[in-house]
């Protein structure tokens, strides 16, 4: 039987079928058109010049000049200092420098454009988050939301149905981005394992360690910052494995020290879809490990698991998919890579909390985050003191995340957004544009390797963002075999040289490209070196490309490798 990194490297088994490019196309018509015939709030005459000019897929620097007296607009835009005393009355002539700066905003949906875990937002996502500004809820507290508050519980239980969570015991709430919702994860251990924290602070209770793995998000440390947490002295970062997730032996490690010195954990936060390679950790092992560990040393306060699943949740449309009779005709190397994925995103589930951003990979306008919580009484642990809450309406506490939620004024955007994304697209609709940019995702991969001058980082990882290393031909040597050579790099003076040289080479290229082809991104830890004596490692860098645009196709895919091929022999 044929592993994954075959598969992708068999052109065959990474052909279009028919059938499925013809659902894509029906979903792009549908959701992703812009269509004011589909879509009316598009009709409008400025939205129209908007939509039309984004149509372009020149690179950002170039729009500017494209754009009707752009150079103009821009001028006159930098030059505005003060507030204009008198009115500007609705009918009179509308302000170009609204649709021009609308217009020139980062165009996701060029589909050139694959430079991070970002994508346009669909047409009933759009559509959802504008009569969330009609509505203009505050979400903080029920009586200013009103039916607002019913849509979040909504989508709250679609979720947790979604992801394996008891409907009628999960609950959530959605934040300011992912970083807040990680936040969030944090809180909720700390709060109910150094239960004084909330008064007194992180340094009143007995020695702790916060743990987390490096290749998580930097919003894992930022957030720790932000907590007014030691890092230094108070943090684990737990060594990665080679396909980037959390390695479980150290992890088992570092957690049988601390409860061996009788040292609190309040929180391990895990990954599921880092956001340059897609790799996601094994929850369940880790749930396991945790209650095992837990039970040994007789801990009552078990760690919180909190899942950052921000880039990959939208895997979980595929938990109940027909993998036998692949109704929507997946190609073979998706299919299977899809398979593999899946097993692990089952095991959310066994989550405490879980960060989800519809803003991504859910194709709905910023922000739309929501942090899901298994256990809705671990909101409890967050509350604060009812007598700085003195002008709410106290019988209405308990049916609502008041006391508890970070923020004093909360937006309904994001769950207008995320309900209509559901509602429109449905599992099957979601199915198909996730499929179509993992099977450009493959069909990448397959051409990276097909040049014989490329490696590709952890083809393994069936995710949306494919990493890659470019060599001079002139080296006339299997680019694997010099990638694993590098990857000694730490412990190995001739293999650091070696990386940088090569770094240098691919990095001069990059820039010598520019925004032309597809529009990728440089990365400085691309990879993770094998890890040296003391856990010495060094980060190799590379380039990535991030197939989350539902408009990328493979002749545009096609048209760069044919620049890198001629780059490199040039």
């Amino acid at each position: 039987m044929m592993d994954q990194s075959e598969l992708i490297a068999r052109h065959s088994a990474n052909q279009l079928t028919s059938e499925f490019e013809h659902q894509y196309q029906n979903i792009v018509a549908n959701f992703f058109s812009r269509d004011p015939k589909k879509w009316p709030l598009f009709n409008d005459p400025q939205v129209q010049a908007i939509t039309q000019f984004r149509k372009t897929v020149l690179a950002d620097n170039q729009l500017i000049h494209h754009y009707p007296n752009g150079a103009d607009l821009l001028s006159q835009l930098n030059s505005q200092t003060h507030v204009q005393q008198h009115m500007n009355f609705p009918g009179a002539q509308q302000d170009n420098l609204l649709t021009f700066a609308s217009a020139l905003c980062k165009n996701w949906e060029n589909p050139l454009a694959v430079e991070n875990v970002i994508a346009m937002p669909s047409d009933p996502a759009l559509y959802g988050s504008m009569l969330g500004l009609l509505g203009n809820p505050n979400m903080v507290y029920c009586e200013y939301s009103g039916v607002a508050d019913t849509m979040e519980k909504t989508v709250i239980k679609k979720m947790a149905n979604l992801i394996g969570y008891d409907e009628n015991q999960a609950s959530g709430l959605f934040t300011q981005g992912g970083t807040m919702c990680n936040l969030y994860g944090y809180l909720f251990g700390i709060r109910k394992t150094l239960k004084d924290s909330k008064q007194l602070g992180m340094s009143v209770d007995q020695d702790y360690r916060i743990i987390n793995s490096q290749g998580g998000h930097y919003s894992n440390m930022t957030n720790l910052s932000l907590l007014g947490v030691d890092i230094q002295n108070k943090t684990i970062r737990i060594k990665v494995a080679s396909d980037n997730t959390i390695d479980l032996h150290d992890l088992e490690q570092q957690i049988r020290a601390c409860y061996t010195v009788h040292c609190k954990i309040p929180v391990i936060l895990l990954t599921a879809g880092t956001t340059d390679t897609f790799g996601v950790d094994e929850i369940k092992q880790v749930y396991d490990l945790r209650n095992r560990l837990c039970d040994e040393f007789e801990i009552n306060d078990k760690p919180h698991i909190h899942v950052d699943a921000a880039v990959g949740w939208p895997i979980i449309f595929f938990i109940n998919y027909d993998f036998n009779n692949n109704p929507l005709a997946i190609n073979e190397a998706t299919l299977f890579g899809l398979r593999h994925t899946v097993e692990k995103f089952k095991q959310l589930k066994y989550a405490d909390s879980i960060t989800i951003d519809f803003h991504k990979w859910g194709y709905v306008p910023y922000t739309s985050s929501l942090v899901m919580v298994r256990n809705g009484d671990d909101f409890k642990a967050l509350e604060n003191s009812p007598e700085n809450f003195t002008y709410f309406e106290h019988d209405l506490e308990g049916q609502t995340h008041l006391q508890s939620t970070i923020e004093c004024s909360r937006s309904g955007v994001g769950i207008f957004g995320a309900y209509a994304g559901l509602h429109y697209l449905g599992i099957e609709g979601y199915q198909t544009i996730i499929a179509h940019c993992l099977q450009n995702a493959n069909y990448m991969r397959n051409q990276l390797i097909e040049m014989e001058n490329a490696a590709v980082m952890v083809p393994q990882n069936q995710g949306p963002s494919v990493g890659f290393r470019l060599y001079s031909p002139k080296l006339q040597a299997d680019p694997q075999a010099i990638f694993d050579y590098e990857l000694s790099c730490a412990s190995d003076k001739a293999a650091y040289e070696t990386m940088i040289r090569n770094s240098k080479w691919h990095r001069n290229m990059f820039l010598t490209r520019g925004k032309s082809g597809l529009f990728t991104n440089w990365v400085d830890s691309i990879a993770c070196s094998t890890y040296a004596e003391h856990n010495r490692f060094a980060y190799i860098p590379g380039e990535k490309a991030v197939f989350m645009n539902p408009t990328t196709e493979r002749h545009h895919i096609d048209a760069f490798i044919q620049m890198l091929k001629e780059m490199s022999q040039a």
